[in-house]
């Protein structure tokens, strides 16, 4: 078992259904794994493990991870027209910074959007989910 993992979890899962954590909080959460190159952001986050999951119902791809918050980083990103496909908009530029609490709709700050959180998770202990934990349907 290892000492630490990364979990990013998106803002609108949070903002949808999720349940408000901060520093020092036990959670006990549906994780995909994630493969490096997985999240598409020009921040660098390091390594991270997992991608919070609460809108599958692919039950045999998830994981219940449970663990204590060590650390809580709000990604803030700036979006951009595509240059092929105006409609479509991509991240362009960002940053992280610290918070004591994941609340959701977090406010704009200098022209930079709340995507999501980037959270240390002590303790970690990661099990394969089973069938009746995945209530998303």
């Amino acid at each position: 078992m290892q000492n630490k993992c990364a979990v990013f979890y998106d803002s609108w899962q949070l903002e949808c259904c999720g349940h408000l954590f901060g520093i020092g909080d036990t959670v006990n959460w549906l994780v995909l794994e994630l493969e490096q190159g997985d999240l598409n952001t020009p921040v660098d986050m390091g390594k991270v493990d997992y991608c919070y999951e609460a809108h599958s119902s692919a039950w045999q791809e998830l994981f219940v991870l449970q663990g204590r918050v060590e650390r809580i980083q709000t990604l803030y990103q700036k979006y951009e027209p595509h240059k092929d496909n105006p409609q479509m908009l991509i991240p362009t530029g960002g940053r992280l910074v610290e918070t004591q609490k994941a609340q959701g709709f977090e406010k704009d700050i200098d022209g930079l959007k709340a995507t999501g959180y980037l959270v240390s998770i002590s303790g970690p202990a990661v099990r394969p989910a089973r069938k009746e934990e995945v209530t998303f349907k």
